[in-house]
């Protein structure tokens, strides 16, 4: 019965999310759809335990339409593998679903406008962990303005989920030496997800009384709502990469 209920709760996750996708890939809040190619909206496990969630999507992002696909989502994948992690057991976000030109930085506006989505994927797939890549999602989950240096180490819980800040994996590509920083953060996250079920053993978390989604006027659909909607099915689809 218990994995009759999974697959069940999986499904429903998975079909929330492909009409969020069907519902959102059209955007044009700001003026980065002006520039894109693709709209990311990110992809992996719709039951994830975790979510990783970065900046914005790179030249080889945006010309697949899938996240982390460039230098920085190999060293991504190397990372996963160092503690039994591939891309299909985690789901991979960013806070923008386009591109900036010439990969510049996100500016408040365009994360403004855009952070809605990012909340509502954390709302259908409650992860257990959210994991931080770099400074810009770190800053808007945790509602700070503090930078990554001072808070990568740290856990930090928003109601019952954990939020882990670590340095994004380009960090590795132009200083090496932050490459067994992050491994030990990566394991960080391993063990935590191991002992989810076991908070005593879970010390030394900052408690954080917003909630991520707070004002995002823009809460997911719920199942009814999902299943009623016709979700058309088309090349679209292999953008997901949904499992």
């Amino acid at each position: 019965m218990d994995s009759d209920f999974n697959n069940d709760k999986r499904n429903q996750k998975r079909e929330e999310l492909k009409t969020f996708f069907y519902k959102t890939k059209d955007c044009r809040e700001c003026d980065l759809h002006k520039t894109r190619i693709n709209f990311v909206f990110g992809s992996g496990n719709s039951s994830a335990p975790v979510i990783f969630v970065g900046e914005a999507p790179g030249k080889n992002e945006d010309l697949q339409g899938k996240p982390f696909v460039g230098q920085a989502g190999r060293l991504l994948d190397e990372l996963l593998a160092t503690i039994g992690f591939k891309r299909d057991d985690i789901f991979i976000a960013n806070v923008l679903k386009c591109r900036p030109p010439e990969n510049r930085d996100p500016n408040i506006n365009e994360i403004n406008t855009c952070k809605k989505y990012l909340f509502s994927q954390i709302e259908i797939i409650d992860p257990l962990i959210v994991c931080t890549l770099g400074r810009y999602s770190t800053q808007l989950i945790l509602d700070t303005s503090t930078g990554i240096n001072k808070l990568r180490g740290r856990v930090f819980r928003i109601s019952d989920r954990l939020i882990v800040p670590i340095n994004h994996p380009a960090a590795a590509l132009y200083t090496p030496s932050r490459m067994q920083i992050l491994k030990d953060d990566f394991k960080k996250v391993r063990d935590l997800l191991d002992n989810y079920q076991n908070p005593e053993s879970i010390t030394q978390v900052d408690e954080i009384q917003v909630q991520p989604q707070q004002g995002n006027g823009n809460k997911s659909m719920d199942s009814k709502e999902a299943n009623d909607r016709e979700t058309p099915e088309s090349s679209d689809d292999k953008q997901l990469g949904l499992f």
